[in-house]
């Protein structure tokens, strides 16, 4: 008896080491633009609804990341080849640090970027971002064309973001 209780108790813990977690990020069940809500460099508030309804770039990004910041260099230089390719930056770190990396590469000077703050992190829980930059491209109908998890190709990007 003391055998069965024992296989059956070993079972029951085995089935528990085995269960799976949901892991898959919130995007691939839901393609669309989420429903963010970030702080820009004014205090005021952002969300998917100040959106017009053209190709969309939603990049996460950190101010102190070197990658982030190449990326942004990057980004910057091919801006006219993105065409009508509107930019939403979002970081989950203080409005200082987002406001100090806005000043630093003249982002309030190119209508097409908004930048913002996301402090309860929802855009980082939805796309489940493990390294910055993330960066996600939508359709002019908010639907999800392409994930960029290792940088973006501008080339690639200027074309997909064209087809709107």
């Amino acid at each position: 008896m003391q055998k069965i209780i024992l296989f059956l108790t070993i079972a029951i813990l085995s089935l528990n080491v085995y269960a799976q977690t949901d892991t898959i990020p919130p995007y691939f069940s839901d393609p669309t633009i989420p429903s963010f809500t970030i702080q820009s460099v004014d205090s005021s508030w952002i969300t998917k609804n100040d959106l017009a309804k053209k190709p969309t770039l939603i990049l996460y990004f950190s101010p102190d990341c070197g990658h982030c910041q190449l990326e942004t260099e990057e980004l910057i230089s091919n801006l006219k080849s993105l065409g009508d390719l509107q930019i939403v930056m979002i970081t989950s770190r203080s409005i200082e640090e987002m406001k100090e990396f806005s000043d630093r590469y003249l982002l309030q000077k190119f209508p097409s970027i908004k930048i913002g703050s996301d402090p309860k992190r929802f855009v980082t829980r939805f796309y489940n971002v493990k390294f910055t930059p993330f960066s996600a491209l939508y359709s002019k109908k908010g639907k999800l064309v392409k994930v960029y998890k290792d940088g973006i190709d501008f080339k690639e990007l200027a074309t997909l973001a064209g087809k709107g």
